[in-house]
C-alpha cells in the first residue's frame, strides 16, 4: 500500500481518505464510536492562533504546537471536518497540522473538505514571500503518499509525486540503534525521524559529530549519498564538514556552501553570464554619484554602504532593479529620496554588471532563487535531486539562503538544521536570532532537540559562558553543562588604565609555557589587537 511503512506503531495504517462536499457528510458522534479523534477545522485553527507564540521574545525549546501534534501520537484514528481550502493560511494549517503530524504518526486520517487537492489553482496559492505554491505543492506532494481514493482527480503532475511517494512514506523512520561515543541528546538528534528537525547545538556540543553521524543514519535508512545534501555558509565550514564525512567513511554526499549550490544550479542551467566577481571601490563610488545626482537630496553613499544597499535588495528584499524603482516610485515621506536613489544605484549597478557580461556573488544566490521560483520544471527537477538537505550553522543564514534551502527541501521536507541562536553573530549580514527560534513558524511539524553538553571547555568556564549568555534577551532558556571532567580556569586582571591593556597582554603571552599557536587573544576590536601585536604579543 502506497504510504506504509514497517516503522509504523502497532495497530496504525497510514491512510488517507478525503472527502469533497456535497459528498455523504461524516455523522461525528457515528466517528467517535467508531474510535476516530474528530476535530472541526475552524476550531482547529482557533487553537493554532492562540498558541502563536509571542516572537522571538520567547524563551521555551518546546514547540508551541507541541499538544496539538500530541494528539496524532495517542490517535491511531484521525476525522479532520469542514476543511476550507480557500486562503494560504487554511493550505498552511492543513498541512502543517493536520496532513504533516497525522503521516508522521501513521494515522489514518479522514478529510472532509470544500475541495479536493487536484483542484487547487497553482496561480491563486502562489505565495509572495517564496514565488511560487511552495504550501499547495508540498501539500499535493504529502496527500500522494498516502493511500488516495480515486474521487480526488489527480493533478498533471501526479507521476511525478508518486514517483517521490515511496521516500516520503520513510518519513516517520526512526531508530533505537545508538552511537556508543554519543551522549543521550547527541543520539536523540542522530535518530530522529523525518521531516523538520532542529538540532540547538551550542559552542562545543559536537555538532558536526552529530551532522556526520545523521548522513551515516540517513545513508543507513536507504537514502543514496548524491541524494544527500549538506550546505553551510563558508567554503571553510564545507572543507571540515567533507573531510570528517571521508573520515568517517561516508564518501559522495554533497557538501556545497549556499555560494557554490547557486552556483551548481546557474552552471548546469546555463544561466552564468561570462565572469564571476565584484566591482572595485572606484566604480562603487561613480555608480553611487550618478545616483545621487539624479536624486538631489538623497545624500551620497560611500562605497562599502551602496555595496550594502545593492545586497539588501538582492538578499533580503529579493527584488529585481524594475521592482526596487516601482518600490520606491510609490513612496511617499521624508525616506522617499533615499529610496529612490538606492534604488536608481540598483539599476545602474545592474547595467553596469549587464554591459561587462558579469554576476556579483550575490547574484549566485539571488539569480538561482529567481530561476527556482518562476520555472516549475526546474524547481522539480532540483528539488527531486536532493532528497535529504541538511544545514549547518543555520543562525548564519541571511533571509535569501533560507528561502533557498526551503524551496530545495520543498515537497518531501526532510530538512536538518544545526544552529544555535547564542552564536548568531552576523547580523550586520541580515543573519537574524527570530530564524532560528521561530523556524516552527514555517514548519509547524517541527521536532527540536538540544545538546546540552560543552566538551571544549571544563567546569568553570562552562558555568562562567552559561551566566554571561543568559543576558541575551533572545534565546531559548537551555541548559549546558560541562561535558570534560577539568575545571577550567579563569583569572580576572582589571586593567582601570585601558592603554595598559595591550602591553599586559603581550607580557602575559610571553610568559606562557604554552605554545604561541596554542594561545588565541580575542578582542573586541581589531585596533586592540593590532595594539598587542606591536607590544610584542605576536
Amino acid at each position: 500500500m502506497a504510504g506504509t511503512s514497517g516503522q509504523l506503531p502497532a495497530q496504525r495504517r497510514r491512510v488517507l481518505e478525503w472527502r469533497t462536499r456535497p459528498a455523504a457528510p461524516a455523522a461525528p458522534a457515528a466517528l467517535r464510536r467508531d474510535g476516530w479523534l474528530v476535530l472541526r477545522f475552524e476550531r482547529l485553527a482557533r487553537r493554532a492562533a492562540a498558541l502563536r507564540p509571542e516572537g522571538a521574545a520567547r524563551s521555551s525549546l518546546r514547540n508551541p504546537a507541541g499538544r496539538l501534534l500530541a494528539a496524532y501520537a495517542q490517535h491511531p484514528r484521525v476525522a479532520v471536518l469542514d476543511v476550507t481550502c480557500r486562503t494560504i493560511d487554511d493550505l498552511r494549517l492543513l498541512l502543517g497540522l493536520v496532513v504533516e503530524p497525522a503521516f508522521r504518526a501513521g494515522c489514518e486520517l479522514l478529510i472532509v473538505a470544500d475541495r479536493a487537492p487536484g483542484e487547487l489553482d497553482p496561480a491563486a496559492c502562489a505565495e509572495p514571500e517564496w514565488g511560487c505554491p511552495w504550501t499547495m505543492e508540498r501539500l499535493r506532494h504529502l496527500v500522494a503518499a498516502y493511500e488516495v481514493p480515486a474521487l480526488v482527480p489527480a493533478p498533471a503532475h501526479e507521476s511525478r509525486w508518486r514517483q517521490l511517494a515511496r521516500r516520503l512514506s520513510r518519513r516517520g523512520d526512526t531508530t533505537e540503534r545508538l552511537v556508543p561515543r554519543l551522549d543521550p541528546e547527541q543520539n536523540a538528534a542522530v535518530a530522529a525521524g523525518d521531516g523538520v528537525v532542529q538540532v540547538i547545538a551550542p559552542a562545543g556540543s559536537g555538532k558536526t559529530t552529530v551532522l556526520v553521524e545523521r548522513v551515516r543514519e540517513l545513508r543507513r535508512r536507504g537514502t543514496a549519498a548524491e541524494r544527500i545534501l549538506c550546505s553551510t555558509f563558508n567554503r571553510d565550514a564545507c572543507v571540515e564538514i567533507a573531510a570528517r564525512l571521508e573520515k568517517a567513511g561516508i564518501p559522495g554526499i554533497g557538501v556545497r556552501s549556499f555560494h557554490g549550490l547557486g552556483l551548481s544550479i546557474l552552471k548546469e542551467e546555463g544561466r552564468l553570464r561570462g565572469d564571476l566577481g565584484s566591482v572595485d571601490d572606484a566604480t562603487w563610488r561613480a555608480l553611487a554619484e550618478a545616483a545621487a545626482t539624479a536624486e538631489p537630496g538623497a545624500g551620497r553613499l560611500e562605497a562599502g554602504a551602496a555595496q550594502n544597499a545593492v545586497s539588501l535588495y538582492k538578499l533580503k528584499l529579493m527584488m529585481t532593479p524594475a521592482e526596487a524603482l516601482a518600490r520606491a516610485a510609490a513612496m511617499t515621506g521624508p525616506r522617499a529620496p533615499r529610496a529612490r536613489m538606492s534604488a536608481r544605484l540598483y539599476a545602474l549597478y545592474e547595467q553596469h554588471l549587464q554591459r561587462a557580461a558579469r554576476l556579483d556573488f550575490d547574484d549566485l544566490i539571488f539569480a538561482s532563487i529567481r530561476l527556482l521560483q518562476e520555472d516549475v520544471r526546474t524547481r522539480e527537477k532540483w528539488q527531486a535531486r536532493y532528497e535529504r538537505v541538511l544545514v549547518d550553522e543555520y543562525q548564519d543564514i541571511e533571509p535569501a539562503q533560507a528561502l533557498l534551502i526551503g524551496l530545495l527541501a520543498a515537497p518531501h521536507d526532510s530538512l536538518f538544521c544545526v544552529g544555535d541562536e547564542d552564536q548568531c553573530i552576523y547580523a550586520w549580514r541580515r543573519a537574524a536570532v527570530q530564524r532560528v527560534i521561530e523556524l516552527d513558524q514555517t514548519y509547524p511539524g517541527l521536532e527540536r532537540y538540544p545538546l546540552v553538553r560543552n566538551y571544549r571547555c571544563g567546569r568553570d568556564i562552562t558555568h562562567a559562558s552559561r551566566r554571561l549568555i543568559r543576558h541575551n534577551r533572545q534565546r531559548f532558556n537551555k541548559p549546558l553543562l560541562a561535558g570534560v571532567r577539568e575545571r577550567g580556569r579563569i583569572v580576572a586582571w582589571p586593567q582601570p588604565e585601558p592603554r595598559a591593556v595591550p602591553v599586559f597582554a603581550a607580557a602575559m603571552l610571553a610568559a606562557s609555557a604554552n605554545e604561541p599557536g596554542s594561545v588565541a587573544v580575542l578582542a573586541r576590536t581589531g585596533r586592540l589587537l593590532e595594539a598587542v601585536a606591536a607590544a610584542g604579543g605576536g
